[in-house]
């Protein structure tokens, strides 16, 4: 869930349409858990519908988008474990600590409103640490801040990219995708972390990997030169709409194959699009803020469900909705600049990464 940083929208040539599919991705899990938290998933309206039923789908959005920049981001041959590593962690932490710490506060000030999480000693250590727990309240293995869950996914994958990247620069992306596809022999079901590394959903990152390496591919201009990017990106779309409407059943393969048609059209279609003007600037910045968004969200849903409970009319629905939107956004733009790329984290970055190497990896990146 995290946002990409400088050098990585470098390294993504400015595909400026994936920034925008970020945000979109972000916006529908926004939706999808306001769904949850007012309606319990019960709406009589198509829209109230479609997130209520598909609004997750931008998590499989946010893994497979990650899996492909962490493709990109490998090509670097100047990068070291360590400090990937720790760019990757000082991306993670800074905002999702905040937001953490913020929550457990909101809890004593507003309770009616955060039924749906708590907290202990032990979960609160773990939650801050990302290590699976249970949440006390007994909605299952959650952190305090429940959309953690998806940030334990991505530390668990960049920790596996991080050793492969230490073992063999050149080699590590096949390491990376043969520690994720043999993880689940070493963490049997039944196992807590198993939950994790023997979840087959820590499998989209992979394919976020394949598509990296189609876009690299010579088959990838070969097939452009053959074929428009418009009658590609056709067929791509109406596969993704095929398993989105769940003719074929909807679970985690029909999401990941969907994602990443999705994806793969983005990238095909992005050269065809102009973005100079103001709603493709807004949704570029939008793509910028998608990890603050993610995080902040859950709090102002439940600040506002403390407050106007679940019974109420349209016309008020739509007044809140409008508060939710625009609070979120504006939440997640002051986060951005000054949580997600403040103090704290170039102080890590200087702390853990040595200058030298530092200095010599921004050079071969600019």
């Amino acid at each position: 869930m995290t946002s990409i940083t400088t050098n990585e929208k470098t390294s993504m040539n400015k595909i400026y349409s994936l920034q925008i599919l970020r945000a979109f991705a972000a916006w529908l899990v926004v939706y999808h858990h306001y769904m949850l938290l007012f309606h319990n998933h019960e709406s009589k309206t198509l829209i109230g519908n479609v997130m209520s039923t598909r609004g997750s789908f931008g998590v499989d959005l946010f893994f497979i988008l990650s899996g492909l920049v962490m493709y990109l981001v490998s090509e670097n041959t100047t990068i070291t474990a360590t400090r990937f590593f720790v760019k990757r962690v000082t991306r993670v932490t800074p905002a999702y600590w905040f937001y953490t710490s913020i929550l457990i506060a909101l809890l004593f000030i507003f309770p009616k409103g955060f039924g749906f999480t708590d907290f202990n000693y032990e979960s609160l250590i773990k939650s801050y640490f990302l290590i699976p727990s249970q949440n006390p309240s007994g909605i299952g293995l959650f952190p305090v801040l429940t959309v953690g869950w998806t940030l334990i996914f991505e530390m668990v994958f960049y920790t596996m990219l991080a050793i492969s990247i230490g073992i063999s620069k050149k080699h590590s992306v096949l390491i990376c995708s043969s520690l994720v596809l043999f993880s689940s022999l070493f963490f049997p079901g039944g196992n807590l972390y198993s939950t994790v590394l023997g979840s087959s959903q820590i499998c989209q990152f992979l394919y976020g990997f394949a598509i990296g390496f189609y876009f690299r591919s010579n088959i990838f201009k070969k097939l452009n030169n053959l074929f428009s990017s418009y009658t590609q990106a056709s067929v791509l779309l109406t596969v993704a709409l095929i398993m989105l409407a769940g003719v074929l059943g909807f679970g985690l393969m029909h999401k990941t194959i969907a994602a990443s048609c999705i994806v793969l059209s983005c990238i095909l279609l992005d050269s065809k699009f102009s973005y100079s003007n103001w709603l493709a600037k807004f949704l570029i910045k939008s793509g910028d803020y998608s990890y603050s968004i993610y995080l902040s969200h859950v709090l102002v849903l439940g600040v506002l469900l403390h407050f106007a409970g679940n019974n109420f009319s349209m016309l008020q629905e739509m007044g809140i909705l409008l508060i939710m939107t625009v609070t979120v956004h504006s939440i997640s733009s002051f986060s951005y600049k000054y949580i997600e790329n403040g103090v704290v984290p170039r102080v890590l970055n200087r702390v853990f990464i040595p200058q030298k190497t530092a200095n010599k990896v921004l050079k071969s990146d600019s």
